[in-house]
């Protein structure tokens, strides 16, 4: 069980950690908050590519 990466960006999983990542990814269910951020993303993207600029505001934490 292992993860493998190069420096020029593969990734290799194996044994255990490619058996869990598969199942992952055939059967499981993103959290609303993972939708929310990937729909968030493509807009800001497609912004970019049109505007060639994108304006993000950032929230204070409650410090907690």
């Amino acid at each position: 069980m292992a993860v493998i990466s190069s420096a020029f960006g593969q990734v290799k999983l194996t044994d255990d950690d490619a058996k869990k990542f598969k199942n992952q990814v055939t059967y499981g269910k993103p959290k609303v908050s993972a939708k929310k951020t990937a729909a968030d993303g493509q807009r800001l993207f497609t912004e970019f590519q049109k505007q060639g600029k994108v304006r993000i505001s950032l929230k204070r934490s409650s410090g907690k």
